[in-house]
């Protein structure tokens, strides 16, 4: 049992990382010798299968052959392919042909395609709509809160024409689609093409000419048939079981978190989104029976090794790299570390599942999302929304964000410009843009920012832009400035491109930096701003009127010159409303430019700070500007005497992660590349091999979904420098050197 110490869990990811670190510790040369004779097993249940297909000699021997051959392919997916691949016995000296980059595989799909499909899209983004390639395998409508699109009307009718004809292709031309997709590579190429045309002519030819050509002529049309039998039933087995693991009613779909989701939430969501099963028991008494009058096998293994890893697939999503019997040995430990932390274990029939999941695949050929339940009816009495979802989906759109999925998006959502307003003679523009549906409960202070995402050229660009209202002051919109920067891509192209009705990318919620945030007004206040840093101490000027009209406030807006002013007409007016003392400050000025109220040339000077405010030193001081106008008027002001606690500042640098480092330099070598990397203690080993032309295979990048593992050959990591004994097996994204040289096994 799990301990319970005076009443109170640990954390959920305490709790299974400790369960996962005492099980490995434990994976050896039984469980070596258990998957070897598994591998066994199957090969003789292929060869079993070829001599009933393609000699008979007994009643029904070809359909007892094809079940038989059916078998064959689904352990050889399940308890073999599908967890060796996921590197169970790499970290084990005498691995030999089950490491995972050496494992052949009797299943129709390229091993590599399937790495990079399964490791580095489906484990990491398990259940995010719109990312895990997973759900619905790109092509199917089979829960709710999927996007419906316009060939899911066909999609019965679709998925059962290719389930009885080639199930085997399906899986291939996905798996090496999804590589592609995740890898950046075009889907519709030679490239993308290549593996499954390789591997199907080698299925062809050896199937449907080699085979047929080696029996007597009375047996052509038998073995023929035979072969086409088995690959229909042990692929359609196969896509049986595969649909309910994240499919089932009784899991969740989940809108992208970003980079913001923790490794509690990651936890979470892999438990929330994936679903164990009992098997059919009737069905399982056929199939026993069967291997056992026909497969002559000494110590032939437990029959549950045909559903390795699906049938218990919440643990092999908590812990990929486990070998399937450890799996089943730790069930119980999981069920009640789910249960203690409030969590279901999710456990559906196999016999029950697989029908009520063949008429959601009807159900959902229209378009009712989770709102409805599902239930097409409901969608019936609202005729006008109805056709909406019609006319989006056959164009291959969302309405909106939440028209199927009923969970509000945080990270990377699309949101539809209302207004756009010109500005300083259009050297900046004003953007108003809608509020993403489910932001209610969002809230920001005054101050803080938003990140943008652009494509540019085929690049993705993400910049910061400040926020000009606070939460309290935004409706159903939220606005922006941009403004143009001489070899700036990003404010460049808002500037050029983006216009009324056309969309932006939020990348996440609104952030601010700490020390910029104007929770409270203070009495008396100095605002600096430069350029377009007069964005958020707009925001903040709002905040003040609002909440304390009877402050202190003086802003002192600095620019080029008097036509690169930013919401002048609009300061202005607020100075005469709120009696703040607006100044603004050009470092040169048109002599036929009309002046009016307090602008005048000057530059920032302690001269020109000491007298406009005379004394700044009692005031709270923000400064928003670039880099070199906070410093220069940082060092001014704590000059005059202001204490550097009243200094606030924003840059527009965007801040950089940085890993802690030991200020010593690091050799690591990748073994079988033959490339060595000096890097510092600060670079993951992840990194190192980027930097270093190595290929790592990556997915969450925080050391949870185990992608990247590799088996270290010799040094120290953050990971294990405390340890007894070191690790043999590391992930590679979230460890960082810590021995002079580390060896890699890559």
């Amino acid at each position: 049992m799990l301990s319970d110490k005076d009443g109170k869990h640990e954390s959920l990811t305490m709790a299974l990382k400790a369960l996962y670190d005492q099980t490995k510790a434990n994976v050896g040369d039984a469980d070596l010798a258990h998957i070897r004779n598994v591998a066994a097993y199957s090969q003789a249940i292929k060869a079993r299968s070829n001599e009933l297909i393609q000699q008979g000699g007994k009643p029904n021997a070809i359909i007892r052959g094809a079940i038989l051959g059916a078998l064959h392919t689904l352990l050889e997916f399940s308890e073999l392919g599908h967890n060796i691949m996921h590197g169970s016995y790499d970290h084990l000296p005498n691995a030999g042909s089950f490491h995972s980059e050496r494992w052949v595989w009797n299943f129709m799909v390229d091993p590599y395609e399937w790495r990079v499909m399964h490791h580095q899209n489906h484990h990491p983004f398990t259940n995010i709509v719109g990312v895990d390639h997973d759900l619905g395998y790109s092509f199917l409508r089979i829960k709710p809160g999927q996007p419906w699109y316009g060939h899911h009307t066909l999609q019965l009718p679709l998925l059962w024409g290719l389930l009885l004809t080639a199930p085997n292709l399906v899986f291939s031309l996905f798996t090496g689609a999804s590589a592609a997709k995740t890898e950046g590579r075009k889907v519709f190429s030679r490239t993308t093409l290549e593996q499954t045309l390789k591997l199907t002519k080698k299925y062809i030819a050896q199937h449907f000419w080699k085979d047929p050509l080696s029996v007597s002529p009375s047996r052509v049309l038998p073995t023929f048939f035979g072969n086409y039998l088995s690959t229909v039933l042990g692929y359609d087995l196969t896509v049986a079981v595969l649909f309910l693991e994240h499919h089932s009613p009784n899991v969740e779909l989940f809108s992208d978190p970003g980079l913001s989701e923790t490794e509690e939430e990651y936890f979470c969501r892999q438990i929330l989104a994936t679903s164990n099963f009992t098997p059919y028991a009737q069905l399982d008494h056929y199939f026993k029976t069967l291997l056992e009058e026909e497969v002559e096998f000494d110590n032939p293994p437990a029959f549950d090794v045909f559903y390795g890893g699906l049938d218990t697939h919440l643990e092999h999503h908590l812990f990929p790299d486990l070998p399937c019997n450890r799996q089943r040995e730790i069930q119980p430990f999981v069920k009640e570390i789910c249960l203690q932390h409030g969590l279901p274990y999710n456990v559906m029939s196999l016999e029950d599942v697989v029908p009520e999941m063949m008429v959601n695949v009807l159900k959902l050929a229209s378009p009712v999302g989770e709102q409805e339940n599902g239930n097409f009816l409901k969608i019936l009495k609202n005729p006008k929304e109805l056709l909406r979802r019609v006319v989006y989906g056959a164009q291959y759109k969302l309405p909106d964000n939440m028209t199927y999925l009923n969970k509000p998006r945080f990270y990377n959502v699309p949101v539809k410009v209302l207004a756009v307003f010109p500005q300083a003679e259009n050297q900046a523009l004003m953007i108003r843009f809608e509020k993403p549906q489910g932001w209610d409960s969002v809230t920001w202070e005054a101050g803080a920012f938003i990140s943008v995402r652009v494509e540019v050229e085929d690049e993705s660009l993400v910049r910061q832009y400040s926020l000009l209202r606070d939460s309290r002051e935004t409706d159903n919109c939220l606005e922006i400035a941009v403004k143009r920067v001489e070899g700036g891509r990003a404010s460049n192209y808002i500037n050029d491109h983006i216009k009324k009705n056309s969309h932006m990318i939020l990348v996440g919620v609104p952030q601010a930096s700490p020390d910029f945030i104007m929770k409270e007004v203070p009495k008396q206040i100095v605002f600096l701003a430069g350029g377009v840093g007069i964005t958020p101490i707009l925001s903040m000027l709002r905040k003040a009127r609002r909440e304390a009209p009877h402050s202190q406030v003086r802003l002192l807006y600095f620019n080029r010159n008097e036509r690169s002013i930013i919401f002048e007409y609009e300061l202005r007016e607020f100075a005469k409303l709120s009696g703040f003392d607006v100044h603004f400050i050009c470092n040169e000025i048109d002599p036929n430019y009309p002046i009016s109220g307090q602008m005048y040339q000057a530059k920032l000077s302690a001269e020109l700070l000491s007298k406009v405010v005379p004394d700044i030193t009692a005031h709270e001081v923000y400064v928003c500007a670039p880099p070199g106008f906070i410093a220069a008027s940082k060092s001014m002001l704590l000059d005059l005497g202001l204490p550097e606690i009243q200094f606030h500042t924003e840059s527009f640098t965007p801040p950089v992660v940085e890993h802690p480092t030991d200020g010593k330099d690091h050799v690591i070598r990748f073994a079988r590349s033959g490339i060595d990397i000096v890097v510092d203690g600060g670079t993951t080993l992840l990194e190192a091999a980027r930097l270093a032309g190595v290929n790592i295979p990556s997915g969450c990048e925080r050391g949870l979904c185990r992608a990247c593992v590799c088996n270290k050959l010799q040094g120290v990591t953050t990971l294990d420098q405390y340890k007894a004994q070191p690790d043999l097996r590391i992930t590679t994204c979230n460890s960082l050197p810590r021995s002079d040289k580390l060896v890699l096994d890559i």
